[in-house]
């Protein structure tokens, strides 16, 4: 008696290793708010449906006659077989040798199940997995066997299926594993989800196909979370992982942001708080939001960096130059600086003319201009034309330092690609007047008088120029 519980618990485990390795799960491994339920309503409504036809369609089975027993030579063989399979290591070629030696059809139906079954387990621990689908598609086709082993194969061979890449064909298996199952355990409710989700993914050039797969991963997973609700089980990070996902996949950002928000509130991470800023981003960008929305959304999308910012989450460039810009457009120029300055220093972003711009960008819009002048300065040098020379003579002339921004002014003429040369002449004219030097200034007014439309401003400035330079020269003279 004790040979027969050993050797059922046997077949039962070599069932079990084709579930295992047949569910390998594609969805990510990448809580509680209220709201979760108003989104699974419609879909608890449909399991519910689907659990009360799987009740009936259970009690409307046919009665089938008991089992015949296993004789002793049937018995002997497959517990020779255990033997085989227990040995370290297992001695599997020996296993399914002395399997495939019996005459199967002298086995009456219990004998055959199990020959079968053990049959798939050691094929399939031999990685040959069609030949251990083969046999379990024998056991269907037998007529005799119990609705429970039934259902059992059923699964695990919807469970091959899919592994083996066959969407349509494994679904075919669950559906029909599915009307005689009322109450599900969660790990085949995920299983389901699981092969719906991957099969849409594989439709997505068939839209109106994938989102009806969308759909019905979205009742399996919302199932599976309000049934470990009911059971007090905990519900799974992945499974809302997934929702995100899905509903990113049918555009439905409302609740692609809702799901962001619980798996940042209850699992935060790193990816949820980033992931969540930019679908704020997203959501503000939205056709149809009011201005007041976006605005908000705009907020909640600088909050949430700035949260993982200050947890330290943020260590890669592209997440503090990020950061930095974030902070600029919020009218934190400090905070924009200081984060740019420090990712630079560090080595972690580069000095590149992009950077060295936003660096000092943050400096003049926090009013710190003698802290822009060398980001300004190395941004500048870098560019293909004269524009951040501009702005750099601008810095020096709220630093009254009209020496270094005619020559800045000089060297954005040099390179070009100005907007208005024009005005640049004019500006720099006006800076060498400052500094008395007023021959650089009336070449640079009758430079800028050569563009219409500044002649008649760089003419009146020559006349002052003129007009200055007398009036300098006679407080000398009278001065001396």
């Amino acid at each position: 008696m004790q040979n027969f519980k050993t050797l059922t618990k046997t077949l039962l485990t070599a069932t079990a290793i084709t579930v295992i390795s047949a569910t390998a799960s594609i969805l990510p491994t990448v809580a509680d708010f209220t709201g979760q339920e108003a989104f699974a309503q419609t879909s608890t409504m449909a399991s519910e449906e689907r659990a009360a036809e799987a009740l009936a369609a259970r009690i409307a089975r046919p009665r089938i006659g008991s089992m015949p027993g296993m004789n002793e030579r049937a018995f002997k063989t497959l517990t020779k077989v255990q033997e085989f399979m227990e040995l370290e290591p297992p001695q599997y070629g020996e296993a399914m040798l002395l399997l495939k030696k019996q005459n199967l059809e002298r086995l009456n139906s219990t004998e055959l199940t199990s020959f079968y079954q053990l049959m798939a387990a050691v094929a399939q621990n031999q990685d040959n997995i069609d030949e251990a689908l083969g046999y379990y598609k024998n056991i269907l086709a037998m007529e005799s066997i119990s609705y429970a082993q039934r259902d059992q194969m059923t699964f695990i061979v919807g469970q091959i299926e899919f592994s083996n890449g066959n969407n349509e064909l494994a679904i075919s298996y669950f559906e029909d594993w599915l009307k005689y199952q009322p109450t599900p355990s969660i790990t085949n409710i995920v299983v389901l989800a699981n092969v719906y989700y991957a099969s849409a993914l594989d439709l997505e050039d068939i839209p109106v196909a994938a989102e009806k797969y969308f759909r019905n991963s979205i009742e399996f997973l919302n199932w599976a979370i309000i049934k470990a609700k009911a059971d007090g089980k905990e519900d799974k990070e992945n499974w809302y992982a997934v929702l995100r996902a899905i509903h990113n996949n049918l555009e439905e950002i409302d609740k692609v942001v809702f799901y962001g928000e619980l798996l940042a509130t209850r699992w935060p991470k790193k990816e949820y708080w980033t992931q969540l800023s930019g679908l704020y981003s997203q959501a503000a960008s939205e056709d149809g939001i009011s201005e007041e929305d976006a605005l908000l959304l705009e907020k909640k999308q600088f909050a949430t960096f700035d949260l993982a910012f200050r947890q330290g989450m943020l260590d890669s460039a592209r997440e503090l130059e990020t950061m930095s810009q974030l902070f600029l457009y919020h009218e934190s120029p400090y905070q924009a600086a200081k984060t740019m300055s420090k990712s630079i220093e560090d080595g972690v972003s580069e000095k590149s003319q992009r950077n060295l711009e936003l660096q000092a960008t943050a400096h003049i819009n926090g009013k710190d201009m003698a802290d822009a002048v060398a980001p300004l300065t190395q941004a500048a040098d870098m560019s293909d034309d004269g524009n951040l020379y501009m702005r750099l003579a601008n810095v020096y002339l709220n630093l009254d330092e009209y020496e270094e921004a005619a020559a800045a002014i000089e060297k954005a003429l040099t390179k070009g690609g100005l907007r208005r040369a024009d005005q640049s002449s004019l500006l720099q004219g006006q800076a060498y007047l400052a500094l008395e030097k007023f021959d650089d200034a009336r070449n640079s007014f009758r430079e800028a008088a050569k563009d219409e439309r500044s002649e008649t401003m760089a003419r009146n400035l020559l006349r002052y120029v003129d007009a200055e330079e007398r009036r300098i020269k006679d407080i000398r003279e009278y001065l001396s």
